[in-house]
């Protein structure tokens, strides 16, 4: 099971990650599946695929330009929401 979920991972990241890294990968967890258990690699794996997808592919561009966009307009509207000034 955690083999598959494993596997399944590392078939999600991008292909030029995938071509490059795949056999070392399941090398590794074969490796510490049998010192240690599969949790933390399976861990690892997903969080190598948010930051695999998000930095390679040029999604941060993107998840940047969206947040630039955001922050304004929560500012502007925070004028109207509280027109009286905040106190603790």
């Amino acid at each position: 099971m955690n083999r598959t979920l494993y596997r399944w991972l590392i078939c999600l990241h991008p292909p030029a990650f995938r071509l490059r890294f795949e056999e070392e990968l399941l090398w590794i967890f074969n490796e510490f599946t049998n010192t240690s258990g599969a949790a933390p690699l399976v861990y690892d794996a997903a969080i190598s695929l948010l930051r695999q997808w998000l930095m390679r592919s040029g999604m941060w561009k993107w998840v940047l330009g969206a947040i630039a966009g955001v922050v304004p307009l929560l500012i502007a509207f925070g004028s109207f929401l509280f027109p009286w000034p905040i106190r603790p």
